[in-house]
């Protein structure tokens, strides 16, 4: 999957949403995130979109144990010792920028996730749940 605009995610998101499928639930609350701004986190759903883009075209083995996860929820990469080793590992070396065209940033995705997820902030998480939902939906969409 070449990586694509958070423009392109939230046009797969408003299709699941008008057609109400099994996905309506989980898009329309990331819609609200990301457009929307509710909680001000349209920076987190941002770096999501990249970031989960980019693991799961790495990762590609994963994208059926993503998509098996319950389609209203935010996938619980805690919960799952398969992707969560596989996203520690695959996140911990990158740095700089993923895409300067979308405005994806490693060093950004770092700063707002908590250690859990391969970040810095030791309180907080605010864009924890942002990633587990965006991932949850982009294995959907891959």
């Amino acid at each position: 999957m070449a990586l694509k605009s958070k423009e392109w995610f939230y046009k797969q998101c408003l299709q699941r949403v008008k057609t109400h499928d099994r996905m309506a639930h989980l898009c329309w609350n990331i819609l609200e995130k990301g457009i929307g701004q509710s909680d001000s986190t349209r920076g987190h759903v941002t770096q999501a979109v990249g970031v989960a883009q980019q693991f799961l075209t790495d990762n590609p083995g994963l994208v059926q144990v993503i998509r098996a996860a319950d389609p209203t929820s935010a996938f619980d990469v805690a919960g799952n010792q398969q992707v969560s080793n596989a996203f520690k590992q695959w996140i911990a070396p990158k740095n700089g920028e993923l895409s300067e065209r979308f405005g994806y940033s490693y060093d950004t995705f770092k700063n707002i996730v908590t250690p859990s997820l391969g970040g810095k902030p030791k309180g907080g998480g605010g864009g924890d749940d942002e990633f587990k939902k965006v991932l949850r939906l982009m294995a959907e969409f891959y």
